[in-house]
C-alpha cells in the first residue's frame, strides 16, 4: 500500500514540474533589436534571453517597431518593462547561444536607457 502513495506522490511531482516550464512575470531590462534577432537583458544577471512573440501574438514585433522609433544606430540598448512569460534555462536562439526565452506579453515602459536604471537590481539567473 506505500508503494501506491509514492507512486503517486511521484506523478504529482512531475505534473507540477511540467506544469512549471514557463515563469509568468514582469521583467525588467534592457533590449536590443537588429538582424541578428531581439535580446533582452535582464537586470541583475549577466544573461541573455532571445525575445519571442507570445503564441498567436505579435508583441514582440510591436516591441521591434517601438524600438527602431527610440534608437539611432542599430543594436543600441533601450530600457524595457514588459510582462511575460521565460522558459526554464536552457539553450535557445541561434546556435543555442541563448540562456532563456521570453515571451512578450504586454509592454509596461520602452525608453531611451538612462543613468540609474536597473537600480533596484534583481537576481534572475
Amino acid at each position: 500500500m506505500g508503494w501506491v502513495f509514492a507512486l503517486v506522490g511521484t506523478i504529482g511531482l512531475l505534473f507540477a514540474a511540467i506544469g512549471r516550464s514557463l515563469e509568468s512575470g514582469i521583467w525588467e531590462g534592457f533590449f536590443t533589436a537588429g538582424r541578428a534577432g531581439r535580446v533582452f537583458h535582464p537586470c541583475g544577471s549577466r544573461a541573455l534571453w532571445w525575445v519571442q512573440n507570445a503564441a498567436l501574438g505579435s508583441t514582440a514585433d510591436d516591441l521591434e517597431c517601438r524600438y527602431l522609433t527610440i534608437v539611432s544606430r542599430p543594436y543600441e540598448q533601450v530600457f524595457i518593462r514588459f510582462r511575460g512569460e521565460a522558459s526554464r534555462k536552457g539553450q535557445y536562439g541561434p546556435l543555442g547561444s541563448y540562456q532563456r526565452v521570453v515571451y512578450v506579453e504586454e509592454i509596461l515602459e520602452l525608453r531611451e536607457r538612462r543613468d540609474g536604471d536597473c537600480g533596484r537590481n534583481r537576481d534572475t539567473d
